[in-house]
């Protein structure tokens, strides 16, 4: 991974924006946004601007492994549990959380459908694991020519929503997002169109 420098042009990785590097304070960054504001952020929450397969690739390598994730706040013992379980859960392409309904596929993104026992996880280390899951099922998606996803998120505090919402704008600029029905999801849920399909 590059250096940032000032001057470099960079997106945030957990915020929806860029702006340019104009002062470096040890490890972090201050950033002057499009609206001209400064704006403190630490450097590893930044993605220096490139070609957009190098973008990618330096976003997809941000996304820390489940095992790291965990490691963040329980024990290694416990860590080896979640694992497993979330392992055994997902062992190959088809076991998921999906359901299929006729050619499109729901994913149900709420923690406590993925990892059974939530004692002692911080909101980050969830939402990491959630996001994680995320990335993988639109992999699924695209491997097996699922062309229509919806993501049940819930609505809460809007976090997960926000975060999705910005990575599908900025990593599948390909793909055609919208809220899902809210007759059918309410507010907690957001349709994904893999390729250039319109609704």
């Amino acid at each position: 991974m590059r250096e940032i420098k000032v001057g470099d042009r960079v997106k945030f990785l957990n915020d929806v924006g860029e702006g340019v590097v104009i002062e470096l304070k040890g490890f972090n960054a201050v950033v002057e946004d499009k609206d001209g504001f400064d704006r403190d952020y630490p450097l590893k929450d930044l993605i220096s601007v490139r070609g957009k397969a190098e973008e990618a690739e330096m976003y997809g390598n941000k996304l820390p492994e489940l095992s790291e994730i965990l490691a963040r706040d329980i024990s290694e013992e416990r860590q080896k549990k979640i694992q497993e379980v979330f392992e055994v859960k997902y062992a190959n392409a088809r076991a998921t959380n999906q359901k299929r309904r006729g050619e499109y596929m729901e994913v149900d993104l709420h923690f406590h459908e993925l990892v059974d026992d939530i004692s002692g996880l911080k909101d980050r280390t969830k939402l990491d694991i959630q996001l994680n899951h995320f990335e993988r099922m639109m992999r699924i998606a695209a491997e097996q020519k699922i062309k229509r996803i919806v993501f049940i998120h819930g609505v809460g505090q809007g976090v997960l929503r926000h975060q999705l919402r910005s990575r599908l704008d900025m990593y599948y600029p390909e793909c055609t997002v919208r809220d899902a029905n809210p007759r059918e999801y309410g507010a907690g849920a957001t349709e994904v169109y893999l390729g250039q399909s319109s609704f």
